[in-house]
């Protein structure tokens, strides 16, 4: 029920908040003007009808579903005022790189202390500090795979289908989030109407990190995000690469600018990546269902 009510209220909103918010947008970054000037004009507050169809289909799920939206509240926030500032700048940075991550780790001690009973058994000295790195590295793989149309929302979905299957403990609140994105991904495919914004990629990416800390599944958490792990791992060796050796590994980080450079479409860029996706929760379910992987 929550899941169907939250399709029909994300196809409602989204083309709504289109009219009503079309000029709010953000400028492109000037590395990425060759390939992504047709996008400016896009209107960038595709977070506002996920967020809130995603919260009226767990509020019909059961009260268990209310923490989860609770939890994401504050990543989804950080992302949406983000959105905000770069609109009000008219730039394509939002909040400075400390300030950002500084409020996305007491995000994370939010949600670390909030699910800390599932792991009582783990020293509070590792607990705290492995759990919220794990979390915010998680909301930023997310962000930076962002980057393309449909391209979060196809690495996205295969995992959340692969939880509402194996995860009972968060079944009703992944296919919620399936729902939303299915209807998004209308609006979002190429030549995409409306993106997801850092307030978007913020939701999902903490969605899927309660996910792993929820159902207690890290290790095929992590298996099945191989993708949003890869294009995090670029950006790491390009960063580390310039700072360190004056170079560039890559033409543009993440990865899917670069194969972007190579001439390679973005759509295509899309459904590799989403194929990817497909494939590593594929071996995911396999070794949790067969070799006993939790």
């Amino acid at each position: 029920m929550g899941a169907a009510v939250s399709f029909i209220i994300c196809i409602i909103l989204t083309p709504a908040v289109i009219k009503a918010a079309g000029r709010f947008n953000s400028p492109i970054k000037e590395e990425l003007l060759v390939t992504q000037s047709q996008k400016r004009g896009t209107c960038t507050l595709g977070s506002l009808p996920l967020y809130l169809s995603f919260a009226a289909g767990c509020f019909l799920s059961g009260s268990e579903n209310i923490l989860i939206v609770t939890l994401v509240t504050p990543f989804f926030l950080i992302g949406l005022a983000d959105d905000i500032i770069k609109f009000i700048r008219h730039s394509s940075d939002g909040f400075s790189s400390i300030v950002k991550l500084i409020l996305q780790l007491a995000s994370s001690c939010f949600i670390a202390c909030a699910v800390r009973e599932d792991y009582l058994a783990i020293s509070p000295y590792v607990y705290y500090p492995v759990s919220v790195v794990f979390i915010t590295a998680v909301v930023n793989a997310v962000n930076i795979t962002d980057g393309l149309d449909s391209l979060a929302v196809k690495v996205t979905m295969p995992v959340v289908l692969l939880f509402a299957i194996i995860a009972p403990l968060v079944r009703d609140a992944n296919l919620v989030m399936l729902a939303c994105l299915s209807a998004f991904l209308i609006f979002n495919s190429k030549k995409a109407s409306i993106f997801m914004g850092d307030g978007g990629s913020h939701l999902i990416g903490s969605f899927l990190a309660i996910d792993a800390m929820l159902s207690g599944n890290i290790i095929v958490f992590i298996i099945s995000c191989a993708v949003f792990f890869a294009e995090l791992t670029s950006s790491f060796i390009q960063i580390v690469s310039i700072r360190c050796f004056k170079k560039k590994v890559f033409r543009i980080a993440p990865l899917h600018h670069d194969l972007e450079q190579h001439n390679l479409g973005e759509e295509k860029i899309a459904d590799i990546f989403f194929s990817i996706s497909v494939f590593f929760a594929l071996i995911s379910a396999m070794l949790f269902f067969e070799g006993g992987l939790r």
